[in-house]
């Protein structure tokens, strides 16, 4: 079979996903289902798929992990990515991450030459121009302005929001629906995520709203029985 088919059945058995990730219905495929088709995927391509859920998820990386030990995995990674033919699906996805880290630490020195900081082939024009409107490449990420503008006021649930749809589209554009190998697998498997992230992320905020809206309704009620 020809590697441009080689997962067609994988592909085939998998639920079609919502044309957008901020819709009401629930994921089409539970997390334990969809690794358990994954698991017909070989071996080689099991393990870049093992590398892409540790560059991505942070509860694989510890909180205090250094931006030197995130390169350094990245690194070690992308060769067998690039040759599974999904290295620039990461690239971007980390490169997005380091452009809202660099507008989070705008107020900071410019990084070092030669400090490992981020991904992404800007990262010297992003230093050299650290005190630019928008590092100078507002033109390349049209998005960039907008998160700018959610940080410095802010909204983190518009500033979530604006990350995840930029990531849905640009990974809508990388899909070949005439192909069905390794990489249209993990087109699939970013767009599964990018929902469940959503759907995450709204779950916890209701439950800060919850949690608030209970404390204030409460008020000093809420000492009657501590013994304080």
């Amino acid at each position: 079979m020809l590697e441009r088919h080689r997962y067609v059945d994988l592909l085939a058995s998998l639920p079609a996903l919502p044309a957008t990730p901020f819709g009401r219905e629930p994921l089409p495929i539970s997390a334990i289902r969809l690794a358990h088709r994954l698991e017909t995927l070989s071996d080689a391509h099991r393990d870049s798929l093992r590398s892409l859920d540790t560059l991505l998820d942070w509860q694989h990386l510890g909180l205090d992990v250094s931006p030197d030990t995130l390169i350094r995995r990245y690194r070690q990674a992308a060769p067998q990515l690039a040759e599974h033919g999904v290295g620039d699906l990461i690239e971007a996805l980390l490169e997005q991450r380091t452009l809202v880290a660099a507008l989070r630490r705008r107020d900071d020195p410019a990084p070092a030459l030669g400090e490992s900081w981020g991904f992404g082939p800007h990262l010297a024009h992003i230093s050299a121009h650290w005190q630019a409107p928008l590092f100078g490449v507002g033109p390349v990420f049209p998005w960039l302005a907008e998160a700018r503008e959610h940080l410095q006021h802010d909204r983190p649930r518009e500033l979530e929001r604006l990350l995840l749809e930029e990531n849905w589209r640009r990974l809508e554009r990388a899909r070949r629906h005439d192909r069905f190998d390794f990489r249209e697998v993990v087109i699939y498997w970013l767009r599964w995520r990018l929902i469940a992230a959503w759907q995450r992320y709204n779950a916890e905020a209701a439950e800060r709203r919850l949690r608030a809206d209970i404390e204030r309704g409460l008020g000093d009620y809420g000492t009657l029985f501590s013994g304080e």
